[in-house]
């Protein structure tokens, strides 16, 4: 399995969209049944005013959007009248659309098997060099044993792109119905009913082969296999009995591993054949999605050199009002910081910090690994167990990208912030009025923003 990287969750990388749903419905007209369109000029106007003035490309779909979500190489728009339409997010060319047949919402966000996209794109890669090394053995030496062996490795990494390309499909829930469709068409392969077996409770989260359910009414998360249709191979329990809706919140899967938080106070962590690795308590109700970060660093190799090493961190805030880092190997508290206010959003991890917003109204941006340090030559002296806040911006909502310089984040009153990295030192704000709908983007710099009648921008960082 592909490995996290540096933006783990997530992607997160679905369900990281935005919109202020306040301001959307004051630009609803009842009436119509559609939003109003304030036409391109003062949208583009507005765009101007924000210090991404560079438009990758923009376009207006001919239906309103009510929900974006961003995916490893496309943007989910969600209508209205619950259709999910799938956009190249960087050309901004519209891929395919899909209805629910029963013209029903979708449950949560769409979610793609993560990390495949990226898996073929690399054996994509290998064969073309597959396809090289045998042009050029061909040519210094003629057909032979060399080349012979050198088309069968080729023929080994078809097959492993046969199967990622198999695996390569988005996840959509509507009223407990979950479809299975190829992300590259948006061709329909399969349905499954999931409240014949159990009650859908949460975001699903997807690889190549599997699809991981939360499951409330019997307080698990669901294994479904992809070949088979959906078909359930096994679950994971929680320390609640039935009943309790005890996972809410999408899980997590790096092979071999499942990870998940409860209701109950507990991260949970399984192997997917369903033994348990281990648990970790909290004091108080998990309500927040988990976030897996692989952090990376330089460190002696006590031979004079350097060796990188790797941890896997999840990142998980709780009701308790305490945000926590844990080993994602063995289930040991990393560090804890106390944040006087309970966390129901997922964080988002991205190079050296991480961010994330509590019920209080804050925005807190946190070292992903806090180290004492010598105050006089700044040397790490071992890690700081209580955390270490960079800075904390009162009513901020969430980590929205980093840019070259700065980073942005959504602030109050519906304005983006850009502020220094470290310090939190706020270097510009820029209103919104008109762009209710912006995209949290951990993934590279592109900003994107649109009105709900159906405009859309991708827009990049210029300098002023």
């Amino acid at each position: 399995m592909k490995s996290l990287g540096c933006v783990a969750a997530i992607l997160l990388l679905l369900g990281v969209a935005g919109c202020r749903a306040g301001r959307s419905a004051e630009l609803y007209d009842a009436s119509l049944q559609e939003y109003h369109d304030p036409g391109l000029q003062p949208l583009k106007d507005e765009v101007r005013s924000l210090p991404f003035r560079e438009i990758v490309w923009d376009y207006k779909f001919r239906d309103d959007i009510s929900r974006i979500t961003l995916g490893a190489e496309d943007l989910y728009l969600e209508t209205p009248d619950h259709k999910v339409i799938a956009v190249d997010r960087f050309g901004g060319t519209k891929r395919w659309e899909f209805g629910i047949d029963t013209r029903t919402p979708l449950d949560w966000p769409p979610v793609e098997a993560y990390g495949v996209a990226e898996e073929i794109r690399a054996l994509e890669a290998e064969i073309r060099a597959c396809n090289r090394r045998i042009e050029d053995i061909v040519k210094e030496k003629g057909p032979g044993e060399e080349s012979q062996k050198a088309q069968k490795k080729r023929d080994q990494v078809s097959e492993q792109l046969r199967h990622a390309q198999n695996g390569d499909n988005v996840y959509l829930i509507s009223r407990g119905v979950l479809y299975c469709i190829v992300r590259k068409t948006g061709n329909l392969l399969w349905t499954r009913r999931l409240t014949s077996e159990f009650a859908p409770s949460g975001q699903p989260f997807a690889v190549r082969g599997y699809v991981f359910v939360p499951g409330g009414d019997l307080s698990r998360v669901w294994a479904l296999d992809v070949e088979r249709k959906g078909q359930s191979i096994t679950f994971y329990r929680t320390g609640l009995g039935a009943h309790d809706k005890a996972v809410t919140n999408r899980p997590l899967y790096e092979d071999p591993a499942l990870y998940f938080v409860s209701h109950d106070g507990q991260v949970y962590s399984y192997n997917v054949n369903g033994d348990l690795n281990w648990t970790y308590p909290t004091e108080d109700e998990l309500r927040a999605d988990p976030v897996l970060y692989e952090y990376r660093e330089m460190v002696d190799d006590g031979k004079g050199g350097k060796r990188e090493a790797v941890t896997k961190m999840l990142f998980v805030g709780g009701f308790d009002n305490a945000f926590y880092a844990i080993d994602a190997a063995g289930g040991g508290l990393l560090w804890k910081f106390e944040t006087a206010g309970p966390i129901k959003s997922a964080a988002v991890a991205k190079d050296r910090t991480v961010y994330v917003k509590t019920e209080g109204g804050a925005l807190f941006a946190f070292d992903v690994n806090p180290q004492h340090r010598d105050p006089k030559t700044g040397k790490a002296e071992g890690p700081k167990r209580n955390g270490n806040m960079r800075w904390r911006l009162p009513l901020g909502e969430r980590f929205l990208l980093k840019g070259r310089d700065y980073v942005y984040v959504m602030g109050p009153n519906s304005e983006i912030y850009r502020l220094n990295e470290y310090t939190g030192e706020v270097i510009g704000r820029y209103p919104l009025e008109l762009l209710t709908h912006v995209v949290t983007n951990p993934i590279d710099p592109i900003l994107y923003v649109a009105h709900p009648s159906g405009h859309v921008f991708a827009l990049r960082e210029t300098s002023e």
